[in-house]
């Protein structure tokens, strides 16, 4: 790696400034020979030809402007910039749609009907055929919980008015979810329909990987109720130690998805792999290839990334 290169660390409109997991990293590259410093995707005065790297961070809610957000990884790559992770990785990781790729190539997922863009599906009969009480629809592009809502076989008739609904930029969920910027609906961006789990109960574990190496872990927490009814609920996280092959499901996960792609896992400087546990084998949930929360203060892993940021670079 040639020291003083330029690297930007890329936060949005909602969280402009570095998180203190941000301002760690950002001192960690300093040391490592970066000019590091933070920079807004959504700042159309920003030069990124004067930037050599731009590592996405903190721009939550691109999906809120997923054209734009698209548009501006085809302005980096074109400047000449390194982003990370890769532009091809972001793009086929910015639609839920991977989750579908994922799935034909033997990765086990949590069971989903797919809803194309413009489709108007009925839930009733999606959950009917499937045999299913209970599901959790999620846009197709989307973060975190925002714009998801859980139905079952009980309210799906009543529910299915939602799919006509603005979806929700914030972190809303049920009867919430249609009050926030993005007034495009549900059915226009694509869904996903998937059984829920109620293994969630037993925690979502986030399993954390640079250049494609496990490197910690740690399980989510929330009463299965307030899923889909609460827009603002609160998990609880609690250190977690995957078995072994909870471990090698995962990087398999995460290996099947670089394939998919036509790049190495080494190269991806972070992932997070989302899933529960089922009769002992991980069922991903989400795969985290964009802005993940890692944690990095929580587990000490600020200088595995800043490495990891060296090494793919190297």
């Amino acid at each position: 790696m040639t020291t003083s290169q330029r690297l930007g660390i890329v936060t949005g409109t909602d969280a402009p400034e570095l998180t203190a997991d941000g301002k760690a990293l950002r001192e960690a590259l300093r040391s490592r020979g970066f000019d590091a410093e933070a920079v807004r995707w959504t700042d159309s005065t920003v030069d990124w030809s004067d930037f050599d790297v731009a590592l996405l961070r903190s721009c939550w809610k691109y999906y809120t402007r997923p054209g734009d957000f698209r548009d501006w990884i085809s302005t980096v790559e074109d400047a000449g910039v390194t982003l990370l992770n890769p532009p091809d990785v972001v793009r086929w990781n910015v639609n839920k749609s991977y989750l579908s790729a994922l799935d034909a190539a033997g990765v086990p997922v949590i069971p989903t009907a797919w809803v194309e863009p413009g489709e108007r599906p009925n839930l009733e009969t999606i959950l009917r055929e499937r045999g299913w009480e209970e599901a959790v629809v999620k846009p197709a592009i989307g973060t975190s919980s925002a714009g998801a809502w859980k139905t079952s076989l009980e309210t799906a008739a009543r529910d299915q008015p939602r799919f006509e609904e603005p979806f929700s930029a914030a972190r809303q969920t049920g009867s919430t979810a249609g009050g926030g910027a993005d007034r495009e609906t549900l059915s226009s961006r694509g869904a996903l329909v998937q059984e829920f789990a109620p293994e969630i109960a037993d925690g979502e574990r986030s399993l954390v990987f640079f250049c494609g190496a496990y490197s910690y872990a740690w399980q989510s927490f929330r009463a299965p109720d307030e899923f889909g009814v609460d827009p603002n609920f609160e998990t609880e996280d609690r250190t977690y130690e995957p078995g072994e092959e909870i471990v090698a499901q995962a990087s398999e996960a995460l290996e099947t998805a670089a394939e998919l792609v036509g790049v190495d896992a080494a190269h991806l400087p972070y992932a997070r792999v989302d899933g529960i546990e089922r009769d002992g084998e991980f069922r991903l949930m989400e795969l985290e290839l964009i802005e993940p929360y890692l944690d990095l203060d929580g587990h000490d892993a600020v200088d595995e990334l800043a490495d990891a940021v060296v090494s793919v670079l190297d």
